[in-house]
C-alpha cells in the first residue's frame, strides 16, 4: 500500500470517537480562531469590494449554496468558498503550523464549513473533516523540505493546501478509498502559490488559501464523479510534486504514527496581525520596552533563522501596510514606539509614522546558526539593543506567544474571536456562534454565519 493510499484510508475511515478528547477540543478552537480571523476581514476595503462585485458575476441557482461569511447573501458553494477562503487569510491573523510552514485553518476550516453548510452536514462529521484536513495538510508539508520550498519562491500554504481541502471535502462527501486517492492526485496537480507578491507589496497572498480550498473541493467532487488522479502525485520521477517544489522529501514521514499522533495539537494561534516570522521579534521588543528608553536606542540587531531573514528581514522601509506585515524592522520599531502591534499598526498612517520609520532604520536582521539549525521545528530569535551610552540589553525568544508551547488561554482565544467578530455581528450572535462551535459535536447541522 502506497503512503498516499494510507492517507486516503485514514481520511475515509476516520471517526471522532477514536481520538482523544484533547484532539476534539483543539479542533473546536481552531475553528473558532479561523472564523474569527475571517469575520474580522469582512469590512476590509479591498475584500468588501471584491465580495460585492464577485456576487454580480456569479449568480447561480445551484441547490448547493452557502453563506458568504458576514454577508446577507449566499452563492454556490464554489464561489462562497472562494470568498470565505480569502477572508480567512486577509488580516494575517489565521493559525500557523510551523512544521509545515503553512496556514492550515484558512484552507481546511473554510472548506469544511462552507461545504458542510451547503450539503447540510452535522457537527460531528464537520469536526471529523476538520481533523483529517489538518492532519493531511500538515503531513504533506512535513514530508518535504519546506526550507528549500520557500527558498525556491513557493508559498507553502498554496502548495500543500489543496491536499488539506481535498481531505476535508472527501470526508464530507463520503468518498471511497479509491476516490480519495484520485482526489489527492488531482489536488496535487492543482498546487500553486508563489511568493512574488511581496516584491511589490501586492495584495494577492490571500488568493493562495482560497484557491487551494476551491481546488481541493474540485478534486474531491471530480473524484466522486469518476475522474482519476495519479496515486504517485507526490514522488513520481517525472512530474511528482515534491521533486518539482523542493530539494528533498521523505515519503516515510507521510504516515509515521498516523492515527496515533495528531498535528492539530501543534498549531500556533497568532496574537499579532502580521507574518508569523515577525512574532518572536515582536515578543522580544515588547518584553524589553519597559526596561529602556526607546528614543535613546542607537541600534538593534535581530538574530533569527535564515528563512526569516529572507522573508521578513529586508532593510528597505515598507511602502504599504502589506509590506509592513512582512518586515521585522518595522514590527520591532512599532512595538517599541507604540507598545503594541495591532491592526492599527498596519494602516497607511502607521507606516508613515516618522518615529516608527526612524527607529526601523536602526534595525538589522541577521541569520544565526542556533535558530537556523532548529527551524522549522522551532521558530525563534534574539534581539540585541545598543543604547546611545553603549550599554546593551538583549532578549531571546524560544517559544512565541500563541505557540503550542506557549498557548493562548481559553479566555484569550474567545477574546480574540469576539474582538474580530464584533465588527460585523452583534453580541448575541457572537455568543451563539461561540457556544455552537465549542459544542459542535452536538449540532444537527452546520449553522449559517
Amino acid at each position: 500500500m502506497t503512503p498516499l493510499r494510507q492517507l486516503a484510508r485514514f481520511v475515509v475511515n476516520f471517526q471522532l470517537k477514536d481520538v482523544p478528547p484533547k484532539v476534539v477540543k483543539a479542533a473546536k478552537y481552531c475553528v473558532l480562531d479561523s472564523i474569527g480571523a475571517a469575520l474580522g476581514a469582512v469590512n476590509e476595503e479591498e475584500l468588501s469590494f471584491i465580495c460585492r462585485e464577485w456576487k454580480t458575476w456569479t449568480k447561480s441557482s445551484s441547490p448547493y449554496q452557502a453563506r458568504v461569511w458576514g454577508c446577507n447573501y449566499k452563492l454556490d458553494v464554489f464561489q462562497a468558498l472562494f470568498l470565505n477562503g480569502m477572508m480567512g487569510h486577509a488580516l494575517e491573523l489565521d493559525d500557523v503550523h510551523t512544521g509545515s510552514k503553512s496556514h492550515i485553518g484558512a484552507v481546511v476550516v473554510e472548506t469544511a464549513w462552507t461545504l458542510g453548510e451547503a450539503i447540510h452536514t452535522d457537527g460531528k462529521t464537520f469536526l471529523e473533516a476538520v481533523v483529517v484536513g489538518y492532519e493531511i495538510m500538515a503531513r504533506v508539508g512535513l514530508s518535504m523540505d519546506v526550507i528549500s520550498n520557500r527558498k525556491r519562491g513557493w508559498h507553502g500554504t498554496g502548495v500543500i493546501g489543496t491536499f488539506g481541502a481535498a481531505a476535508a471535502a472527501g470526508h464530507l462527501l463520503r468518498l471511497t478509498e479509491e476516490q480519495m486517492v484520485w482526489a489527492f492526485g488531482m489536488a496535487g496537480t492543482q498546487s500553486s502559490g508563489l511568493w512574488a507578491f511581496l516584491e511589490e507589496g501586492s495584495t494577492c497572498k490571500k488568493l493562495h488559501p482560497a484557491r487551494a480550498s476551491v481546488n481541493g473541493l474540485t478534486a474531491a467532487l471530480l473524484a466522486k464523479m469518476g475522474m482519476t488522479g495519479p496515486e504517485h502525485i507526490l514522488e513520481a520521477k517525472d512530474g511528482g510534486l515534491y521533486r518539482a517544489v523542493s530539494d528533498s522529501f521523505s515519503m516515510e514521514k507521510l504516515t509515521k504514527d498516523l492515527g496515533r499522533t495528531y498535528e492539530i495539537l501543534a498549531i500556533d494561534k497568532k496574537p499579532y496581525p502580521c507574518c508569523r516570522t515577525t512574532h518572536h521579534a515582536i515578543d522580544a521588543a515588547l518584553a524589553l520596552r519597559s526596561e529602556i528608553d526607546w528614543e535613546r536606542i542607537e541600534r538593534i540587531v535581530v538574530e533569527t533563522y535564515e528563512v526569516g531573514v529572507l522573508q521578513c528581514g529586508s532593510l528597505d522601509y515598507p511602502h504599504s501596510p502589506v509590506e509592513a506585515k512582512f518586515s521585522i524592522p518595522y514590527t520591532v520599531a512599532a512595538a517599541l514606539v507604540r507598545g503594541r502591534v495591532s491592526l492599527s499598526e498596519f494602516t497607511n498612517e502607521a507606516v508613515e509614522d516618522e518615529q516608527i520609520k526612524a527607529l526601523a532604520q536602526k534595525v538589522s536582521v541577521v541569520a544565526d546558526p542556533l535558530f537556523s539549525g532548529r527551524y522549522p521545528k522551532r521558530w525563534g530569535c534574539r534581539i540585541r539593543i545598543t543604547m546611545e551610552d553603549k550599554s546593551q540589553i538583549e532578549k531571546q525568544i524560544d517559544n512565541m506567544s500563541g505557540s503550542w508551547a506557549c498557548p493562548l488561554t481559553k479566555e484569550q482565544e474567545i477574546g480574540k474571536f469576539k474582538g474580530l467578530a464584533e465588527k460585523v455581528i452583534c453580541e448575541e450572535d457572537m455568543e451563539r456562534i461561540v457556544e455552537t462551535i465549542l459544542t459542535m459535536e452536538n449540532a444537527e447541522q452546520i449553522p449559517e454565519i
